[in-house]
C-alpha cells in the first residue's frame, strides 16, 4: 500500500465518521428544538393562568423554607441577608422552570427594585379593598393581557402574599432595634414595616410575552 492510499483510505475514514457524527448532532438539535417547540408552544389564557399560579406557590414554598431556615439559624438578622440573596435566585429558578419573568412587588416596598409600576398599583389596592371586605386571600388573583406600545401582548399575573408569622420579625410593628439596623444597611429607605398578622404584604407579579 503507496502512502497515497494509506491516506486516501484514512480520509476516506475521517470523511465518514464526520458525516456519521454530522447526521447524529443533526438528529439530536431536531429531537430537541422539536421537544423545545412543543414546551413553547402557545398556551390558552386558562393554561397561563393555571402555570402562573403553579409558579407562584413554588416561589412562595421556596422563599418560605428558605428564611425559615435562616431564622432557625441565626434569627432575623440572617434572614434579612437571606431574603437579599434569596429571593433573586429564587426567581432566576422558577423562570428557567416555567417560562415566567416573576418578582414580587408591593405598596410598602423594601427594595426600590420592587416599585410597582401603574397597573401593578392598581391590582394591589384591589386585594387591600377585596381583603378589607372578607375575602379570602387563597382565592384572590388577578391577570390580564395587555399590548404594549410596540404591539406585543404581554401576560399579567398576580397573586397576594400575606404576612405570616415568621416575618414579623423583619416586617411587623415592633422590630427590634438590632433588627432595623441590619435593614437599614442594605436598604436606606424602608418602607415594609409595622405590618400586622395575615395584613397584605404585597404580591407576586408575573410576566411572559405570548406574542
Amino acid at each position: 500500500m503507496t502512502l497515497g492510499t494509506c491516506l486516501g483510505n484514512r480520509l476516506s475514514q475521517d470523511k465518514s465518521s464526520w458525516l456519521l457524527g454530522a447526521l447524529l448532532v443533526f438528529a439530536v438539535v431536531t429531537a430537541a428544538g422539536h421537544a423545545l417547540a412543543q414546551s413553547t408552544a402557545p398556551k390558552t389564557i386558562p393554561e397561563l393562568v393555571a402555570a402562573a399560579r403553579d409558579a407562584a406557590r413554588r416561589h412562595g414554598e421556596e422563599l418560605r423554607i428558605g428564611l425559615h431556615q435562616a431564622l432557625k439559624n441565626g434569627g432575623p438578622k440572617a434572614a434579612i441577608g437571606a431574603c437579599t440573596s434569596l429571593a433573586p435566585e429564587i426567581d432566576g429558578n422558577v423562570a428557567v422552570q416555567s417560562g415566567f419573568e416573576i418578582g414580587r412587588t408591593a405598596l410598602k416596598i423594601r427594595n426600590p427594585e420592587n416599585t410597582p409600576d401603574d397597573w401593578e398599583r392598581k391590582q394591589l389596592e384591589a386585594f387591600v379593598q377585596k381583603l378589607s371586605t372578607g375575602a379570602d386571600h387563597k382565592a384572590l388573583e388577578i391577570f390580564d393581557v395587555q399590548t404594549t406600545s410596540e404591539g406585543q401582548k404581554l401576560f399579567r399575573y398576580m397573586r397576594p402574599i400575606m404576612m405570616g408569622e415568621a416575618c414579623l420579625a423583619c416586617h411587623g410593628p415592633n422590630v427590634a432595634q438590632d433588627v432595623k439596623a441590619e435593614i437599614a444597611r442594605t436598604y436606606n429607605d424602608d418602607k415594609a414595616i409595622g405590618f400586622k398578622l395575615d395584613e397584605l404584604r404585597g404580591a407576586f407579579s408575573i410576566l411572559q410575552v405570548i406574542e
